[in-house]
């Protein structure tokens, strides 16, 4: 009897973290999620107030962007749309990074520190990120669906919107940042 306590308990070992993976995954859900009418800010709405640190250091607030051109992408690193956007937002930063004029950065949702540096140690990126445990940051901007970016002008006015169903390319980006 103790023998299959035991055996049951080490079957459980094995069989958790897979069942851990897949609940998380469900809910850093990308575009599964059930799309409601209003889906965010939206353009011509201004930059949410917000407040957050950037990996590099620098606190970030909505006043602090005044007088730049802002490209924030929201995202999680376990969703596949992400994976396919990060790539192209990190490319874009390292093009117009040296651009006092121009500020580029990705928030996570539903994120911490460790799994972030990781991904982005195992994908060479150099994008400025700001951890997020939890949806606080992200559920100023949108209300579901990974990933977001967003373009606001020089006066912290969103100029453009992308979400899931519609990644932009590095031109439309390059263009909109210009």
């Amino acid at each position: 009897m103790a023998q299959n306590k035991i055996n049951a308990i080490c079957r459980l070992r094995y069989w958790f973290p897979g069942v851990l993976c897949l609940v998380m995954a469900l809910l850093s859900s990308c575009v599964t999620e059930e799309q409601p009418d209003n889906i965010g800010v939206e353009v011509g709405d201004p930059l949410p107030s917000f407040s957050l640190i950037l990996n590099d250091g620098r606190k970030i607030t909505t006043k602090s962007l005044k007088g730049k051109k802002v490209l924030i992408e929201l995202f999680n690193t376990s969703c596949p749309d992400c994976q396919a956007s990060l790539p192209v937002i990190n490319t874009l930063y390292n093009n117009l990074n040296e651009q006092e004029d121009v500020e580029i950065f990705a928030i996570a949702r539903d994120e911490v520190e460790a799994a972030i540096a990781l991904y982005w140690e195992d994908n060479k990126f150099t994008l400025p990120y700001s951890p997020q445990p939890d949806r606080k940051v992200y559920e100023l901007f949108a209300t579901v669906g990974i990933p977001r970016i967003f373009i606001a002008d020089p006066a912290g006015i969103i100029i453009a919107t992308f979400g899931p169903e519609d990644t932009p390319t590095l031109s439309q980006l390059t263009t909109l940042l210009k």
